[in-house]
Formats: structure tokens, C-alpha cells, sequence
């Protein structure tokens, strides 16, 4: 990658190698494609593009220092369009009415850069749309579309993009970036386990230094480890907790709020089971507890169980009462 840009990203190097030669060559594409899982660094990358572009500094792009540059800081640079974040929705409407204010003359620079997120939540009509400004693009103008899953993105518009593949960070790569955070080994090799080279669930994970993380995880092993007749009062007051905390809220709202509390104990339960085959576990920061909960299963039990969190899952979307749910899974889980 070239002295010139001051991108601080770690890993995905090819993809900013030619995102960065299309810059330098003045070769770029009118549209472009950033797709991969969710938390891999696309829409940060596509802000270091849309900066480096429009950055008007010649030894160190973006600079930071220009007034385009912190006008882009400030959100407030009046050629760079931006659909879809923050959980914006991409109807047909908002899209028209997008790909119309594409159309305005350049208020700074002889460039528009137009980034649209979550680009595979766009219905049918909303793609049809945007596709005639792909088929037709506004003169100097580049489109970047970022999309989580590229097969929910009608064929049509792919193929009108330059696609970008973004891939998990490899191991060395993670180790790496984790390590400039203060972490213990315990803590940084939980993180690399749970993130799966994704620096954005990384991110999420490592929020108020874990105590998040480890509060919900210190729930979930309170569970795992008491009798039945405490389980059943441990979910009770938490979900009189919630109902106090969501008074308006329906059922299958609760649901979905402890929907990631499904993912904790599926983790836990793996872990679990690792320990009766003697397999590395991934929760490294909560290793003697597990240790001390797992004679209290059997492999068979959990592994029954592990089967049966998937249907669990489905369950909190089709408005079951999510109380009994959990309930319905301790239960489940003899001892």
C-alpha cells in the first residue's frame, strides 16, 4: 500500500491496494460493490475512500487537516451523499428521491460520491430505481454500494458494480490490531474466538473495557449452575425486570431482547462440551467456572440441547411467550 494514504486499517489489503491505485491512476469506476459479513471494516473503508478522493492534500490522503476533510468529519460535505444508515430505510421513495438529489450540480469539488448501506434491504421497486442510475450515472459521480449478504442483490445491479470482496481478518492479523488494546491474554484470546476475524463484533465485544460482555456471561453461568427451583425464579424476576424497563412493549418484543442471551448460553453450552471431549473452549476469560459447571452435564444432554437452540431461535421470531421459552430450555436441561 502507498506511503500517500493514511488509511489505519488492518488487514483486507488488496481490496485498499486497488481501491488506492484506482485514486492515483484516476481510474475510477463509476460504481462499486463493498460486500462481506457484517463487522469486517466496509463501511470505514468506504469513508477512507470518499475522504482520500475528495482530500485536496498531496503528500498524506485523507490529510485530516483540509477544509474537505473536515467537512467530511463533520458530516457536512455537501458532495458526498449518503442512504441507508442508521437503519434508514431504503424504500422505492427514499430511494427516487436519492438517486433525483444525484442529479444537483457539485457544490465544492468536480466529484459526487453517493454511498448507499445495507444496499440488500432494497425491495424490488427500490432496486429497479437504482438501477436506471446505474445503467445511466450522473456525470463525475462514483456509487458505493455496501451489502452484508451480496445474494439478497438482484443480478442486475451486481453486474453493473465493480464488486470488492471483503473477507475475514486472518489470525496474525487479529492478534495484531487486538494487541494495541489492554487486555489480558484470557480476555484478547476470547475476543479473537468470539469475533471470528470480525474487527466490528471485536468492537462490540471489548465496549466499557468487556463489562458488558462479562455481565451477561456472569447471568448466563448463574443459570447454568443453580437448581431448578432458582432458574425458574431467576428468569422470573428478569423478565419483571424487563416488562417494568418496556411497559409499552408487546410480547415478542421482550423475545427479541433476549434473543443475544441465546447466543451467550450457545457458546457456553459448546463450551461445555468441549470440556467433557477435552477441546480448547472459546470463553478463555470464564474457563474455571465452566470447568466447575460441566460435571453437572453430560455430553449427550448438551449436545441435544445445543440441536435444539436453533428451533429456540425461530421460536422468539414467531411470537411465543418468551418466558416460558427460557423456562422451556432449563427445563430441558437436566442435571
Amino acid at each position: 500500500m502507498s506511503d500517500k494514504y493514511h488509511w489505519p486499517i488492518f488487514g483486507h489489503k488488496q481490496a485498499i491496494q486497488f481501491l488506492q491505485n484506482s485514486i492515483e491512476q484516476e481510474k475510477l469506476a463509476h460504481a462499486y460493490l463493498f460486500y462481506g459479513s457484517k463487522g469486517l471494516g466496509k463501511k470505514m473503508i468506504a469513508n477512507y475512500f470518499a475522504s482520500s478522493i475528495f482530500c485536496t492534500s498531496v503528500d498524506k490522503k485523507p490529510c485530516g487537516q483540509c477544509k474537505y476533510c473536515r467537512l467530511v468529519a463533520k458530516n457536512s460535505y455537501l458532495d458526498l451523499y449518503t442512504l441507508g444508515k442508521d437503519d434508514q430505510e431504503l424504500s422505492v421513495e427514499n430511494v427516487r428521491e436519492f438517486m433525483h438529489s444525484l442529479q444537483m450540480a457539485n457544490i465544492y469539488s468536480n466529484k459526487k460520491i453517493a454511498i448507499i448501506y445495507n444496499v440488500e434491504k432494497i425491495n424490488i421497486f427500490g432496486a429497479n430505481a437504482l438501477l436506471k442510475t446505474l445503467e445511466e450515472p450522473p456525470a463525475n459521480t462514483i456509487i458505493i454500494l455496501l451489502a452484508d449478504n451480496i445474494n439478497l442483490l438482484p443480478a442486475t445491479v451486481i453486474s453493473r458494480c465493480q464488486p470488492i470482496k471483503f473477507q475475514a481478518l486472518k489470525k496474525e492479523e487479529m492478534e495484531e490490531w487486538i494487541s494495541k488494546f489492554d487486555f489480558d491474554e484470557s480476555e484478547r484470546q476470547t475476543i479473537m474466538n468470539l469475533s471470528f476475524g470480525k474487527p466490528g463484533l471485536a468492537l462490540q465485544l471489548m465496549q466499557e473495557n468487556l463489562d458488558p460482555w462479562k455481565k451477561n456471561c456472569n447471568f448466563i453461568i448463574k443459570l447454568l449452575s443453580s437448581n431448578t427451583f432458582n432458574i425458574m425464579q431467576i428468569i422470573e424476576k428478569w423478565f419483571a425486570l424487563l416488562k417494568k424497563e418496556n411497559p409499552e412493549a408487546r410480547v415478542s418484543d421482550l423475545g427479541q431482547n433476549t434473543k443475544v442471551y441465546i447466543d451467550y448460553l450457545e457458546v457456553m453450552m459448546r463450551d461445555l462440551l468441549w470440556i467433557k471431549l477435552d477441546k480448547p473452549i472459546v470463553n478463555q476469560v470464564f474457563k474455571s467456572e465452566l470447568n466447575n459447571i460441566s460435571s453437572s452435564y453430560s455430553s449427550e444432554q448438551l449436545l441435544q440441547n445445543l440441536t435444539r437452540l436453533t428451533d429456540y431461535k425461530q421460536k422468539l421470531n414467531n411470537n411465543v411467550n418468551p418466558q416460558l421459552l427460557w423456562e422451556n430450555i432449563f427445563l430441558n436441561l437436566p442435571r
